[in-house]
Order: C-alpha cells, then sequence, then structure tokens
C-alpha cells in the first residue's frame, strides 16, 4: 500500500537524458541561489522568513491554491480526445519502470502517460510544499528554543535550502508542463 502512496513521485524515476537537469540541476541552483542570497541579504538587516506574512508564509499562499490546478490539468490530460499523445513519444523517448503482475517491466512512456506522471507529482510536490511551510512556521520558535544558538543558523539554512528546492523544482517542472501542455502537444513529433 506504501508503495501505491508513493506512486506520483515515480515521475523522478522517468529515465531521459535531459529530464533529469529539469528535476535536479536548475532546482538545485536556484535553491542554493536564493539560500544564499536571503541569508546574505539577513546579514544586512532583518528579514523575516518564518514569521506570519514572511517568505514562507508567502510562499505558502502562492502554493495553496496549485494543488486544484495541478488535479484539473491531471484530469484534462487524462481524458484529452486526442489519439496523438497516445502514441510513443520520439525516440529516444523517456522510459519508466512499472509494475505488471508483479514483474517489473520498462516502458517508453506516451505523452499522455508523461504528462499524467507530471502533474500527478506536481500536485503531490505541491502538498509537501504545503506540509513543509505548515510545519516550518509551526515548529521555528521550539526547534529555536531547543537547539543552541552556535546552530541556529545551519538548521535555518538546512530547512530554507530542502523547502526551496521543493519550491523550485516545483515551478521549473510546472514551466516544462506548461510548455507541453501549451505548445509542444499541439507540434508533429520529429
Amino acid at each position: 500500500m506504501f508503495r501505491h502512496l508513493l506512486r506520483p513521485l515515480s515521475y523522478l524515476s522517468i529515465k531521459h537524458k535531459q529530464k533529469w537537469v529539469v528535476d535536479w540541476v536548475y532546482p538545485v541552483i536556484l535553491a542554493v541561489l536564493s539560500t544564499v542570497f536571503l541569508f546574505c541579504l539577513k546579514t544586512i538587516g532583518n528579514i523575516p522568513l518564518y514569521a506570519d506574512g514572511a517568505l514562507v508564509a508567502k510562499i505558502l499562499g502562492f502554493v495553496q491554491g496549485l494543488p486544484g490546478f495541478y488535479i484539473a490539468a491531471l484530469a484534462a490530460i487524462a481524458t484529452f480526445n486526442k489519439t496523438d499523445i497516445d502514441k510513443t513519444m520520439p525516440a529516444p523517448a523517456p522510459k519508466l519502470d512499472i509494475m505488471v503482475l508483479g514483474q517489473s517491466v520498462v516502458i517508453e512512456l506516451t505523452r499522455r502517460r508523461f504528462l499524467c506522471s507530471m502533474f500527478a507529482f506536481l500536485t503531490a510536490e505541491s502538498l509537501i510544499l504545503i506540509v513543509l511551510a505548515i510545519f516550518g512556521q509551526t515548529i521555528y520558535l521550539p526547534v529555536k528554543e531547543i537547539i543552541s544558538v552556535q546552530y541556529h543558523l545551519w538548521v535555518s539554512v538546512a530547512y530554507m535550502l530542502v523547502f526551496l528546492f521543493v519550491f523550485w523544482q516545483m515551478l521549473v517542472t510546472s514551466f516544462w508542463g506548461l510548455f507541453y501542455l501549451g505548445d509542444r502537444l499541439h507540434q508533429p513529433d520529429q
């Protein structure tokens, strides 16, 4: 059952030579740059990260509406009546391991399956980001009281790196999904 609950995250296991850049490289670079930028600015002045109206709260406010959008996009893709999206993607087609009758089988993805996987992942990731934001805001002060003052900065930096990585990963993947829905889906395969 646990495997089924984590299945929306299987998008990350799709194998394609360019996909890992979108999934990992861009989000890591953006997370590191934005975290460094935030904490450099924090040394100059007081930039609130966890308080009401601070960065985490503003990102939470932005992200709260996204699961509904992603679910609507997922439903539209799943029921979209266009046969071209049910053809295997052009070579080298992205591949995914799936379980068929208890056996792991590698399949080449159609655009429909790829996009359904992507928007299921985005839905799950937006929910994870919402939970991370809520927990970050809620436990910030108690954790600050528990840990030694010398570790406050490092714990905050670690949390912001993870939080901003998930945020940027979701945003970059969203833009890639929008490219597919708005442009690539309507062009013939080359």
